[in-house]
């Protein structure tokens, strides 16, 4: 005589995984647990999941598990109430700096810039182009921005660090200048 466990409920949870972005896929198929199964009793049971840019999704129980009792016989027909709980697949962003470079120089009127720019830190062979735009022509400081172009890098799979110089004018302390009185 078989016994249905209609009542009981089985749970089988899928693994949780998570990894920094590295361009490539995260899955978990293995690791699926189990509560609500008498002692002794195990389950053969995989999970699918797939996550490959920042951000989260379900890592769910498949079809076809097994629930065997202690001598390894499957029981699973004696179990109609059991629930798949789904795990989570996380991609966390990758790490990236974005460095400009700094300057100084003493007031001439003209603009202060350094094109030093660069991009570290990007994965699988990903690319992006940091262009500095920074300039200063009066007496004072100001930072060395920067655009980037993307290009078919996903941003949204970087958590972006700033080391951006400082262009810094002085006061011209070599130029002479000469104050001319007007003739009366």
């Amino acid at each position: 005589t078989v016994t249905t466990n209609a009542t009981a409920e089985v749970k089988l949870i899928a693994a949780n995984a998570e990894k920094v972005y590295d361009g490539t896929a995260l899955t978990k198929t293995d690791g699926v647990t189990w509560e609500g199964l008498p002692a002794g009793f195990t389950v053969e049971a995989t999970s699918t999941g797939s996550q490959t840019d920042a951000g989260s999704s379900a890592n769910v129980v498949n079809d076809g598990y097994v629930i065997k009792d202690g001598n390894g016989v499957d029981q699973t027909a004696s179990f109609t109430n059991v629930t798949k709980v789904p795990g989570t697949l996380k991609v966390t962003k990758a790490p990236v700096t974005i460095t400009t470079g700094s300057d100084s120089k003493e007031y001439d009127g003209s603009p202060l810039t350094n094109d030093e720019a660069d991009i570290t830190g990007l994965v699988n062979g990903e690319t992006a182009t940091v262009t500095a735009t920074g300039s200063q022509t009066d007496v004072g400081s100001s930072t060395n921005t920067y655009s980037i172009d993307w290009g078919t890098t996903d941003s949204n799979n970087y958590a972006i660090t700033e080391t951006l110089g400082t262009l810094t004018v002085t006061t011209n302390a070599t130029a002479e200048v000469k104050l001319i009185a007007a003739n009366a």
